[in-house]
């Protein structure tokens, strides 16, 4: 059926984005830090923003090849199979518009600041709108497995990919998410599949930042039957901290080893000098 001409649509940009990324095949996976200038006659739309730590940003990716109905997700690898654009983030499609939640570090009169902006120098900016957390979080939501893509990507690249997880429900880049992160990246490796899978359970300790990063990159929870407590009673045989993650074939369990006081210095170090791991 043909869409009735009275009812086409007509998009204003009401600002334009600062990038240091001119080139978009150059564009970080999960962003940059860029300003968004919005125009003088839309200033008045921005009274209330200063109180949200996160946006929604929408934009009008200007350079996009809008012939595009299947691509390959080439960021994780141009291995795997072409996908319908409807299913992925990629910027070709009918109609180019990203839809990226950025934090916002602070504004400037009609100036935000914001990080985890993913459009290049010149990107219009066709909207924005408040990130809330209770109506735009659905911790509970799940996607086609991801086995394959993992196993495609860098290892660099599947360790910002858990840190960005982590983080986005923890909150804090800490010593905690760090440990996470290590703790997933040998789970991956020795369970061989997704640690998002409704096969894939863990058991958390006592560090708080630790366990709420690990629930971040699974999505156990309790309601889903994947999260499980440590419950031994504190004696001295148990008083080391442990964690576990599971399936069915195996158990890799983590106890530290050395708490390590810097965030860079546990992700970039050997494993084994900050857990004794051990696989039931």
């Amino acid at each position: 059926m043909m869409a009735d001409p009275s009812h086409e649509m007509k998009l204003k940009p009401v600002g334009i984005v600062r990038s240091p990324i001119k080139d978009r095949e150059d564009m970080p996976i999960w962003g940059v830090n860029a300003q968004i200038d919005i125009f003088e006659e839309y200033e008045e739309a921005l009274a209330g923003i200063d109180g949200n730590t996160h946006l929604i940003l929408c934009c009008w990716l200007h350079e996009a090849d809008r012939k595009v109905l299947k691509a390959v997700p080439r960021k994780i690898s141009t291995s795997l199979p072409e996908q319908g654009v409807f299913s992925l983030r990629s910027p070709s499609r009918p109609n180019p518009i990203s839809v990226t939640m950025v934090k916002l570090l602070r504004r400037y009169g009609r100036h935000l600041f914001v990080s985890g902006a993913d459009a290049i120098d010149g990107t219009p900016v066709v909207d924005i709108k408040p990130y809330q957390a209770g109506m735009d979080c659905v911790f509970s939501a799940k996607n086609p497995d991801r086995t394959q893509k993992i196993r495609r990507m860098l290892p660099a690249e599947y360790k910002e990919s858990l840190i960005h997880e982590g983080y986005n429900f923890h909150g804090e880049r800490c010593i905690g998410l760090a440990l996470a992160v290590r703790m997933a990246m040998v789970a991956n490796l020795m369970l061989g599949c997704d640690l998002r899978s409704d096969d894939v359970c863990i058991v958390i300790g006592k560090n708080h930042c630790v366990s709420d990063s690990l629930i971040g990159i699974t999505g156990a929870r309790l309601g889903n039957g994947r999260l499980l407590y440590n419950l031994r009673p504190k004696l001295k045989q148990s008083s080391v901290d442990s964690y576990s993650i599971f399936s069915q074939d195996k158990t890799i369990v983590f106890r530290f080893k050395k708490f390590m006081k810097d965030f860079d210095g546990v992700i970039e170090c050997d494993v084994n000098d900050i857990f004794d791991i051990e696989v039931i």
